[in-house]
């Protein structure tokens, strides 16, 4: 129950990823919106749970897919869409080709899937007679069961060779692959080469085909034609699985606990049967004794008589000896082995599946992280099944891919898709437009090439409550107001409940109003519509009046406006007069102080020629006064010779009057 239950409240998604330069990731991402339409639509759950449990209990289950008509009623109807089905005890109904290897099958090349059916539905469905028990004699296999019929779908994969030639266009767009066992092959070669189109290259590849049959007993029934997709369409989904011996075993979890729980009820039916005898001491008597009552004995449980009579015991000469029994039987006494053996069972039992019971149990004052690691310990027997399951729901979506791209081909068709929170949405594939100047699709199914994968998570409901918990604890840490709003639009959004509905829908549009969540197609229609709306919508007198009052207090605005700019543009003319005025002083008084200067430099330079004509004298008289140093000093009568027979107006020579 535990493992199942582990499996329920987690989410497998299969997730669609490009892998060349012809696939993108709006398309990668409209893929698993069609992916989860056709799992709603199909009903999947109930082939998920299904395999899930039996593969956990026997060891093996089996899903199945097929490409079905949108209304199969109808005679019109030429859409279709792939549906995800069930395959019930599929650990014998199901029948792989022995060769092959791989975990997913897909290495395979036929599978068969039996299925019971009454007498009446066969002929109802086939509109024939059943095999006979005499055209049965020495099969090994019982096709018939009384009033049962089994039939058998079987499919088979072949691989054939054959010559692709790609061609592209020059002036750009999408290449084109065309294969040369298609009917009108040459038709349309001779059709792309007349658009322009060239050939790159060709080459011869394997190319994948699976048909279909019905068989009885007889032979076949019905031939089913080709199956869409390159694969088997069943998955195989396994608990445990391994190879001894070049054979293929796999074992569910019950397997693991068969010994023990063989012990376990046999000593437990042991017991039952101890604790079903008489619990009593029984009297035994002597026949002597009882003789006469034996009725009365018989009867006792049902008379509840207040006393029992007996025959005393006496003697050969007649004489009473005793009166009572002469010995009681012994209450029934388990054995001490059989106790142990049936704890040890239940033990190994319990250590085999998984003892849940450590792990429900929630004891005060342990940490979350104590609590987390004994839920960890149990969960631990689920990690297997759960990763083998991945494996199964990423080759159903291979399966699912292979088959889409078959079958989703037609030009502009409107699908429904599944967002990943379970919203609807309408999906356009294979729309022509054109690329780069030439044409393209866009959601071309069969252009891209894509990798799947599977996440495994919680459902999206969990993860909502979730959500909604962490954002009620932030509710009080925020003092903004528009934060506070925020949360609380988101919080309301995210609630699911009777009534809560519009609410939700009212958050959510706060929300979009608000520019925290970006509104999906619909909604933008709804929004555009609004405005349009409220745009064409004549204004009322109140609001004629308000607009008129904004329309006056925007005049006076204007007009404000214009003086403040005219008094800017004077205030602006006035410092810029100014600024000249500045200017023109400061470049007077540059051209004084550079004539100052240049005056000074003048009369420096006059300074120093003064100075040098003045020290060019002065050397002079010193060279004409100052005698020769060889030349002796004249004596007193030679001087008096030479002033009388100097000028008159000569100076006195100081020192010498």
């Amino acid at each position: 129950i535990r493992i199942y239950n582990e499996w329920a409240k987690n989410r497998f998604t299969v997730e669609f990823r490009p892998q060349n330069n012809l696939a993108d990731s709006e398309t990668a991402d409209n893929l698993q919106q069609l992916f989860r339409a056709d799992e709603r639509d199909s009903n999947a759950d109930e082939a998920y749970s299904t395999a899930f449990m039996e593969g956990v209990s026997g060891g093996i289950g089996a899903i199945l897919l097929e490409a079905k008509y949108d209304d199969e009623d109808g005679d019109d109807d030429e859409y279709q869409r792939i549906r995800i089905k069930p395959i019930f005890e599929a650990d014998t109904m199901v029948y792989w080709d022995s060769n092959a290897r791989r975990y997913d099958k897909a290495d395979a090349k036929h599978v068969t899937i039996v299925t019971s059916m009454s007498k009446s539905q066969f002929e109802s469905k086939y509109k024939k007679e059943p095999a006979s028990f005499d055209d049965l004699q020495g099969y090994r296999f019982d096709w018939r069961d009384g009033d049962n019929v089994r039939v058998a779908e079987h499919y088979e994969l072949t691989e054939k060779k054959v010559e692709v030639t790609k061609l592209s266009h020059p002036e750009g767009g999408e290449p084109v692959k065309l294969y040369a066992d298609d009917e009108d092959y040459d038709q349309q070669l001779d059709d792309y080469m007349a658009q322009g189109f060239e050939i790159d290259f060709v080459k011869k590849v394997k190319r994948k085909q699976v048909e279909g049959y019905v068989l009885s007993g007889n032979g076949i029934v019905e031939k089913l034609g080709v199956i869409a997709g390159k694969y088997l369409p069943v998955a195989p989904f396994y608990g445990k699985r391994m190879y001894v011996s070049g054979r293929e075993v796999t074992q569910g979890h019950v397997g693991l606990s068969r010994d023990a729980q063989i012990a376990f009820n046999l000593k437990m039916s042991g017991l039952i049967d101890l604790a079903s005898r008489p619990q009593d001491e029984l009297p035994i008597f002597t026949p002597a004794q009882i003789k006469g009552h034996e009725q009365q004995w018989a009867n006792k449980e049902v008379a509840r008589v207040p006393y029992l009579t007996v025959n005393p015991t006496k003697d050969s000469s007649g004489q009473v000896v005793g009166v009572g029994p002469t010995a009681y039987t012994k209450a029934p006494v388990i054995p001490q082995a059989m106790g142990a053996l049936i704890e040890s069972s239940g033990a190994l039992i319990g250590e085999l599946t998984g003892n849940q019971s450590n792990g429900e149990q929630l004891v005060s004052n342990v940490s979350t992280e104590a609590v987390e690691m004994v839920q960890d310990k149990v969960d631990a027997q689920a990690y297997i099944y759960l990763d083998n399951f991945a494996k199964t729901i990423a080759h159903v979506g291979r399966i699912w891919l292979s088959m889409a791209q078959d079958v989703y081909d037609e030009e502009s068709r409107e699908m429904a898709g599944v967002g990943h929170d379970d919203t609807d949405s309408k999906i356009i594939i294979n729309k022509p437009t054109i690329k780069d100047g030439a044409l393209a699709y866009e959601n071309d199914m069969q252009g891209g090439k894509y990798k799947v994968t599977v996440d495994i998570g919680e459902a999206f409901s969990t993860q909502r409550d979730k959500t909604i918990k962490r954002l009620l604890n932030l509710v009080p840490m925020v003092q903004d107001p528009q934060m506070q709003s925020a949360l609380l639009n988101t919080i309301l959004a995210n609630q699911d409940g009777e009534g809560m509905h519009d609410l939700a829908k009212f958050a959510r549009k706060n929300n979009i109003n608000m520019g925290i969540t970006e509104p999906d197609e619909q909604e933008a229609k709804e929004m555009a519509a609004a405005q349009q709306a409220a745009a064409n919508q004549p204004p009322d007198a109140q609001t004629q009046y308000f607009e008129a009052e904004a329309a006056k207090a925007l005049a006076g605005a204007e007009k404000a406006k214009a003086d403040t700019q005219k008094t800017i543009a004077e205030t602006d003319e006035t410092r810029a007069t100014t600024a000249q005025k500045l200017f023109e002083i400061e470049q007077s008084q540059r051209e004084a102080q550079q004539q100052t200067q240049q005056t000074l430099q003048e009369l420096m330079q006059m300074m120093q020629l003064m100075t040098q004509s003045q020290a060019q004298s002065e050397q002079q008289i010193k060279q004409e006064v100052t005698p020769p140093p060889e030349q002796l000093m004249p004596d007193m009568g030679q001087m008096e010779q030479m002033m009388e027979g100097a000028p008159d107006d000569l100076p006195p020579m100081e020192g010498m009057m």
